[in-house]
């Protein structure tokens, strides 16, 4: 349907030109065909009570050849010098110089910038050929309609006539070209009006999403970053406390595991918070997001308690962009994030595997435990991490098989 209502506009537009053509074609090889009688030897005109015109077999020569000079204006938007030619042919010979204005007018509105030049030349010739109906006996046939009666063949026209009809073919000519010149500048105009109203309405849209994120930047600095550095600070002092004071040798491991996960949780915020204040969309490479730190991640998940069985290998690392070194990272801390959330304290088996002719593997699997239902719940961070595979341009698929919850993305390495 939207290329039929495509093309429709298109073909009725082709039809209205030519039709617009075959008018002018019409008319002007009519027209011409009338004039012919103005060239001497064309024809035979008698004056008197009974005037007539007997064309002769040279007046037959010139009708076919103006007949052949007007199917240049199919071509006369494209190629207009054309058109200029053949008029110029039949001004030349006397039949008229109407063909040849039509040239003018479409050479003027094709090369603006030569208005001048156009407009003298045409001009000249229409004045010489004016002169010559005037001074000659050229130009016969205005005579012998005008004043049939007293009429003398070979005899100049010396009437006013065809100055009168010269001067009104011109300013024709003159007022067309500008009345087309000034609706093309009034849709140029409305044109740029209309990019004008777009890229304001594009600035406010950008005014109003900046706003919002630092609205959101405010929230999270002001709320979570000051809920995350009071916990860093209480976990501190509980490390502390328990180094001093040994009960539960564990204690102060896992005190010290809470406080390097806060410090790593305000970074998080700052990285968060600098993107949502950056005046633009894309990554400003700030983040502290990187595969260098999955050693830290699964070391700090295992001293938690958490038993993880890794398999990782990392090749090459330094020829990867920093979004897609983020995007990896990220991908593989909320997978285990997920896992040991709807699985605590059952094994995770991790496989990374990373390298530029291979791409980034990563794959986390935990057992489906009876307490999560079978089949943990695809909530916002799983959602996350298909976002992130697409966003990357790579493949995400997570799910449940065989008694196991399996994630495994593949991203391109460029």
């Amino acid at each position: 349907m939207t290329a039929l209502a495509r093309t429709a506009p298109r073909r009725f537009s082709r039809l209205r030109s030519g039709g617009r053509s075959t008018l002018i074609f019409v008319l002007g090889a009519l027209l011409d065909t009338y004039c012919v009688i103005n060239v001497p030897g064309a024809a035979t005109l008698t004056g008197g009570d009974e005037p007539a015109a007997a064309i002769t077999t040279f007046g037959v020569v010139l009708v076919l050849a103006s007949i052949v000079c007007w199917t240049t204006v199919f071509v006369r938007a494209r190629a207009p010098l054309v058109v200029i030619a053949a008029g110029g042919v039949l001004m030349l010979v006397g039949v008229s110089y109407v063909l040849a204005l039509v040239g003018v007018y479409h050479a003027l509105i094709r090369w603006p910038r030569k208005t001048v030049l156009i407009g003298t030349l045409a001009s000249g010739g229409v004045v010489l050929f004016v002169l010559r109906e005037a001074l000659t006996p050229w130009g016969g046939a205005l005579a012998w309609t005008l004043e049939s009666a007293t009429y003398d063949e070979g005899q100049s026209s010396g009437n006013i006539g065809a100055a009168v009809i010269a001067v009104l073919s011109l300013a024709l000519v003159a007022g067309l070209v500008a009345y087309r010149r000034a609706r093309v500048e009034a849709s140029v105009s409305h044109l740029r009006a209309e990019r004008a109203s777009e890229r304001a309405e594009e600035l406010d849209a950008q005014l109003a999403r900046q706003a919002e994120r630092e609205r959101i930047a405010r929230d999270l600095h002001d709320g979570l970053g000051h809920r995350l550095s009071s916990m860093a600070l209480a976990a501190g002092a509980f490390e502390s406390q328990a180094a001093a004071a040994p009960v539960d040798p564990q204690l102060a491991e896992w005190a010290r595991v809470v406080r390097r996960q806060a410090h790593a949780a305000l970074e998080d915020v700052r990285d968060v918070v600098g993107g949502l204040r950056s005046d633009t969309d894309e990554d400003t490479g700030a983040t502290h997001a990187s595969l260098r730190m999955v050693g830290q991640l699964l070391a700090d998940l295992r001293a938690a308690g958490h038993p993880i069985d890794a398999y990782v290998v990392i090749e090459g690392l330094e020829t990867a962009s920093p979004a897609r070194d983020a995007a990896a990272f990220r991908v593989l801390q909320e997978s285990l994030t997920n896992a040991l959330k709807h699985a605590p304290g059952a094994p995770v088996s991790v496989v990374l595997d990373a390298a530029a002719d291979r791409g980034i593997r990563i794959r986390v699997v935990n057992a489906l435990m009876p307490s999560a239902g079978g089949i943990p719940g695809g909530g916002r961070g799983i959602e996350g991490v298909r976002e992130r595979a697409r966003a990357a341009g790579g493949t995400a698929w997570i799910g449940p098989h065989q008694g196991q919850f399996i994630l495994d993305v593949h991203l391109p390495w460029s």
